[in-house]
C-alpha cells in the first residue's frame, strides 16, 4: 500500500504532464480516513524492476523497505509480497534464514 499526499500527486502529474484530475483517475483511489492509495499492486511507476518517477517518488518508496522501522514481524505480509521483487528485502530474509539456521525439512520440499 503507497500512500499518496497532495503535494505528491501534484508534483508527480505536473511531471507526467497531466492534469492532477487525471492523475487521480487513473493511479489512485480513495482510502479511510481520506487517504490517497496507490491503486495497483506493484505500482504503476514500476518499470523493468526500476521506479519511472524516481526524483519524485513518494515517502512511502522513499522508506522502502523501511527496516529501520519498529516491528518488522508485524510487516512481514509486505515484506514477503515484495521479496522477489526488491533486492535489499531478498537478502535480509536470506541473511535472517542464515543466521537463523533455517533449513526445509524432506517434506517442505516437495
Amino acid at each position: 500500500m503507497i500512500v499518496v499526499t497532495d503535494e505528491e500527486a501534484n508534483t508527480v502529474s505536473k511531471k507526467l504532464q497531466i492534469t492532477r484530475k487525471s492523475f487521480d483517475q487513473a493511479y489512485l483511489e480513495k482510502g479511510g480516513f481520506e487517504l490517497m492509495l496507490m491503486n495497483s499492486m506493484p505500482c504503476s511507476f514500476l518499470m523493468d524492476d526500476s521506479c519511472s518517477i524516481y526524483d519524485q517518488r513518494f515517502e512511502g518508496c522513499r522508506e522502502f523497505p523501511a527496516l529501520h522501522l519498529n516491528d518488522f514481524k508485524k510487516r512481514l505480509f509486505s515484506h514477503f509480497m515484495h521479496y522477489s521483487r526488491c533486492p535489499i528485502l531478498f537478502n535480509v530474509i536470506e541473511q535472517l534464514k542464515i543466521e537463523l539456521r533455517f533449513e526445509l525439512n524432506d517434506s517442505q520440499h516437495d
